[in-house]
This record gives C-alpha cells, sequence and structure tokens, in this order.
C-alpha cells in the first residue's frame, strides 16, 4: 500500500497486481475513489508508518457511566499525533462488523483508504466517506490491525 505521487495532487491507493519483473515495473493501484489505475514505480511512494495508540477500549476498561453500547458491542479509541480514530466492534452479530470514523481535529481527511490487516496479512479494503466513516463486514477471528492511508501518511492500529 501506499501513495501515488506524480504532477497532479497526490492519491492513495492499494497495489492489486504487479506487472511482470522488468524496470521500470507497472503496478495495478485501487484508489481511494474504487477506481483502478495503471502507475510505474516512480510514481510509488510509500510514507512511513505512525503507530497509533489505544486509549480506551471497553473489552478491557469499564464502559463510564452514561456511555452509549452493550455487552455485544466493543468500543476501542486511538489517537495518533493529530488523528483521532473511533472504532465500534460488533461481536454478537456473525460474521462479526467494524465500524470506524477517523478525523484530525474534528473534520474528516480528504481521502482516506482503510485496509484491515489479518495476521499482518491484507484481509478487506474500504474507502472512508466524506465524514471519514468507514465500515468493514466479516471481520475475521485473528489479530487484526487497521493501516490507514491518506496523503504523506500511514497510520497502523492494532488490536485484538
Amino acid at each position: 500500500m501506499g501513495e501515488i505521487t506524480n504532477q497532479s495532487l497526490p492519491k492513495v491507493g492499494v497495489i492489486t497486481a504487479a506487472g511482470k519483473v522488468c524496470l521500470p515495473s507497472k503496478f495495478t493501484v485501487r484508489l481511494a475513489d474504487g477506481t483502478e489505475s495503471d502507475f510505474w514505480d516512480s510514481h510509488l511512494h510509500i510514507p512511513p508508518i505512525i503507530f497509533a495508540d489505544m486509549i480506551f477500549d471497553t473489552h478491557v476498561s469499564p464502559v463510564p457511566s452514561g456511555a452509549r453500547g452493550s455487552m455485544s458491542k466493543r468500543h476501542i479509541r486511538f489517537i495518533s499525533r493529530e488523528f483521532d480514530i473511533h472504532l465500534m466492534l460488533i461481536e454478537s452479530d456473525k460474521p462479526k462488523r467494524l465500524y470506524g470514523q477517523l478525523t484530525a481535529n474534528g473534520v474528516a481527511p480528504e481521502s482516506s483508504l482503510i485496509t484491515l490487516l489479518s495476521n499482518g496479512e491484507p484481509y478487506a479494503t474500504t474507502a472512508a466517506d466524506s465524514c471519514g466513516e468507514f465500515a468493514v463486514n466479516q471481520i475475521p477471528f485473528a489479530s487484526a490491525a487497521l493501516e490507514i492511508l491518506i496523503p504523506s501518511r500511514r497510520i497502523v492500529a492494532t488490536f485484538v
């Protein structure tokens, strides 16, 4: 996963296919808007990882008085520099579902691509809407992490 850079504005995307091994290499990339395009390796840039810190998890912390939720809903909150990540994992449904929102100072980033990693491998990819909200269905029963890709940033939030 990485950022696409060229003469236009930076875009975020996930590499879905690589061409034959030759120099320069050509890659097919799924962009945050859902389209796929081909790019050369010179267009690709992978920003450094910024790890998000978990500051709240109802799985290990009691739910504060007056907070919404139930035993079947797990609320998790991460912070990472200027970003705030709220997750709600609904475990009672089969399969489990994950809802989330990414904001920076209360405002959603203009474009972001969220990839659910299961045991370190990409499992599902979705784009956040204009409010920074996203959903992933069919969460695996394994260790999981989110990799959030926005222009010039890559944020990883790990939860189990």
